[in-house]
């Protein structure tokens, strides 16, 4: 009588970070994206309703999506959806959102499963609503003379340090790229 032949060691399953747990998932963040893309470009206030409608709608899709499966990280969405994801929470007029989204973002950039930029530009826009110095240094005001100006830092001293924290750039090259990537809507300084 023969011994059976142990069966096949297992082994884990492993699944690339771009191929996401629930494509179902990111594909409806992209449909926002898509309809963002499709609202009318007719003038104000027609085509900012059209615009505000879209991302109201996104909102609660995204709303939905947190409170049933946390932040849409790379690895339920994918990466694309996820960028859309934040896209969304970043732009709403929802600051409750915003403040869940910005928590569940942090859990995830700690875990490796979100963009840090991302989570940065979302606290800072947060601190800027709430009329509190910023954290990061992602957020501007631009100023009719002066030109872009730099938001209030909280603790200006640590921020290269808390950036590095999150594996961004150092300050001054997120700001040069900054200002050198940015359209003014309209002419700085006097007209002559």
């Amino acid at each position: 009588m023969t011994t059976p032949a142990p069966p096949p060691t297992a082994r884990p399953l492993t699944r690339a970070v771009h191929r996401p747990l629930r494509g179902d998932l990111g594909l409806e963040l992209l449909r926002c994206k898509w309809r963002l893309h499709e609202a009318p470009t007719s003038p104000p206030p027609a085509s900012e309703e059209a615009v505000a409608a879209v991302l109201a709608a996104s909102a609660e899709i995204l709303r939905t999506i947190m409170m049933e499966h946390g932040w849409p990280g790379y690895t339920l969405v994918g990466k694309d959806a996820a960028r859309v994801a934040w896209h969304i929470a970043h732009n709403c007029p929802d600051i409750e959102l915003q403040a869940e989204a910005q928590r569940l973002l942090e859990a995830a950039v700690l875990a490796g499963d979100a963009d840090p930029d991302h989570y940065a530009l979302l606290t800072d826009r947060l601190c800027a609503q709430r009329g509190r110095p910023q954290r990061f240094g992602t957020q501007y005001v631009q100023h009719r003379i002066n030109g872009l100006v730099l938001y209030p830092i909280a603790d200006l001293e640590g921020l290269d340090e808390r950036r590095a924290a999150l594996g961004l750039e150092a300050h001054a090259q997120y700001d040069a790229r900054t200002r050198n990537d940015t359209v003014l809507s309209e002419p700085v300084g006097p007209r002559l």
